[in-house]
Parts: structure tokens; C-alpha cells; sequence
């Protein structure tokens, strides 16, 4: 066997293994219209490592903000443990408040204001236990009742991510690759 085709069988190998990420929980459905206070539990087994939660959060008629008198606050928790908590003003007014966050955490809300709700979308990095995870989705405030506010939350994903020893093997995957394309053709058969 040629050394090129020794060198394309293990970038195969080592491109195959290093998969971007292990999709470990998918939503089946949207929340819907949640009243405040709520929370909603999302459970779900993974190995031990790192992760990351992905979701669209939805404010209803008038979530508030921080700072105008009505604060709702929405709280993320990774097994009983808060890793992200802020404010957004979700069609109710006030300020967009994060009080703390994951490094690495991504959030993007918008709303059209005047009590037409709006959306966040959120991309929070987690530390998987092995085993059983349960991520909590909750908010906290003034209990308005849906006819004034409410908060649902879809598309929510969670996803291992792979370990920097995987992102190795691709980028050594990816340069035997390139070697044996410049070693000459490679037969269609590693026979």
C-alpha cells in the first residue's frame, strides 16, 4: 500500500472522529405562552464536558426590562446551579440587564416595543455533568398574569461540544490530506 493511501485512510480516520458537535437534546415543541413566575425543565444525559445551550426565548405583550418599576428577571440553571441571569426588555420596557453570564455567552434580543413582546436569542456554554443534566429555563418578577406578560421558549438545543485533542485530530486530518493530494492521485481503492 502506498504511503499516500496510508496517509488519506488516517485522514479519513481522524476527520470522521472529530464530529463539531454531539447534538444531546433537541425541544420537540415550543413552551407556548408561560405566566411569571414560571420555570420550565429540560432534561436530558450527556458525557462529561463542555456544552453548549442554544434557544429562542419569546416575551409576550409586556415583559419588562430592568430598572422600570416591573423587573422580570430570566434565569438559566445547569443542575440546580445559576449560570446566567439578566433583564431584557421583551415588549414592556425598561433596560436589557446581564447581572452574570458564561464567558463565551452569546445573546441577541430585539423587540418592537409597545407592548408587541420580541425575541432573544441565546447561546450559553454549559459544564455537562455524565450522566443526567437538567437545564432550567425560569422567570422571576411581578406576577402580571398572561392577559399582561408572558415568556415561552423554542428551538432550544443542546450540544457537547468536542474537546480541543478532537479539533487536533481534524486539523492533522485535514494536513494529511493535503500531503497525499500532493503526493499524486490517489487510487480509488486502499487495496
Amino acid at each position: 500500500m502506498k504511503v499516500a493511501h496510508i496517509l488519506a485512510a488516517a485522514a479519513f480516520a481522524a476527520f470522521s472522529t472529530a464530529s463539531s458537535a454531539a447534538v444531546l437534546y433537541t425541544q420537540a415543541a415550543p413552551t407556548g405562552a408561560l405566566e411569571s413566575p414560571n420555570s420550565v425543565d429540560f432534561n436530558f444525559n450527556a458525557p462529561a464536558g463542555a456544552g453548549l445551550a442554544s434557544f429562542t426565548l419569546h416575551g409576550y405583550a409586556s415583559l419588562d426590562g430592568a430598572g422600570n418599576g416591573y423587573t422580570d428577571i430570566f434565569t438559566v440553571s445547569l443542575n440546580g446551579t445559576d449560570i446566567l441571569q439578566g433583564s431584557w426588555n421583551l415588549g414592556g420596557g425598561g433596560n436589557d440587564v446581564v447581572w452574570f453570564a458564561p464567558v463565551g455567552s452569546s445573546i441577541s434580543v430585539s423587540s418592537p416595543g409597545g407592548w408587541a413582546g420580541g425575541t432573544g436569542l441565546f447561546s450559553v456554554p454549559l459544564a455537562l455533568t455524565a450522566g443526567s443534566n437538567t437545564l432550567t429555563l425560569s422567570y422571576s418578577g411581578n406576577g402580571q398574569g398572561l392577559g399582561d406578560e408572558g415568556w415561552g421558549i423554542s428551538n432550544l438545543t443542546v450540544a457537547g461540544v468536542p474537546e480541543p485533542a478532537t479539533w487536533v485530530m481534524l486539523i492533522a486530518g485535514f494536513g494529511m490530506v493535503g500531503f497525499a493530494r500532493r503526493r499524486g492521485p490517489i487510487a480509488s481503492t486502499l487495496a
